[in-house]
């Protein structure tokens, strides 16, 4: 099912389509004036429905489509730290929420970043999995071995060299994926168990007030670039497989 993005729903929000409607309503049997007036305001109201923060992370939720599902445990994970920091500051203070502000936005592109790396890392899932469901690739091998050791001639000989060398290529390809994909796997553990911690670190600083929080949101803050930046490497890494 598609979802609405919140600028639709800001156009079709009922008491916006009101709003419109009154301004055209007033334009033609009122003043003319009231049109226009109505419209900004009817801009205005589009403009803050379309900024609201939780259909904004609502609708980025709902259209991230699934992953494999070894990767898919720990993005959940990561996906309910984030929305439980958006909950949390949601009902803190207007000053405590300001103080804790870059928290929030380093998680959402950290979150981000995630999903764009588990995504790509689906296709290299998917590719192995299918690659090796195979249980004979290593008796293919074999195989070729015992006839290249058979060939008589030279030009046989080196059509199964080739042959060898081919399907050496595919392993070591084959290897140098499931390798990447564990080592992603450790990240994603390594990233869902801190941001585990984050939601409760937040918590804490939401308890000390916004004076005293917002001496420590800079370290917080910090630690999750660093995240992002790993996330990056290997998704760099990725790319050059």
């Amino acid at each position: 099912m598609r979802t609405r993005s919140p600028l639709l729903t800001g156009l079709i929000h009922p008491l916006n389509l009101l709003t419109l409607g009154l301004a055209v309503f007033a334009g033609l049997f009122a003043t003319w004036w009231l049109f226009p007036v109505g419209v900004l305001l009817w801009l205005i109201m589009v403009f803050a429905v379309s900024r609201d923060p939780s259909l904004r992370i609502s609708h980025e939720m709902q259209r991230r489509a699934p992953l494999a599902q070894r990767f898919q445990r720990y993005f959940d994970r990561i996906e309910r730290a984030q929305v439980g920091v958006f909950n949390s500051l949601s009902t803190a203070p207007a000053a405590v929420r300001r103080a804790l502000q870059p928290v929030q936005t380093e998680i959402d592109v950290l979150a981000n970043l995630a999903y764009a790396l588990c995504k790509r890392m689906t296709v290299l899932e998917n590719y192995r999995l299918v690659s090796q469901s195979r249980p004979d690739l290593e008796a293919d091998l074999q195989q070729i071995e015992t006839k290249i050791n058979g060939a008589e001639d030279s030009l046989t000989r080196r059509e199964y060299e080739e042959s060898r060398r081919s399907f050496q290529e595919r392993l070591s390809k084959l290897q140098a994926v499931s390798t990447q994909l564990d080592r992603v796997e450790a990240q994603l553990m390594s990233l869902a168990n801190e941001m585990d911690g984050i939601v409760t670190e937040v918590i804490r600083l939401q308890a000390m007030g916004h004076e005293e929080a917002a001496r420590f949101v800079p370290a917080v803050a910090g630690k999750l670039r660093e995240q992002a930046a790993q996330l990056k490497t290997f998704e760099r890494e990725a790319i050059a497989i």
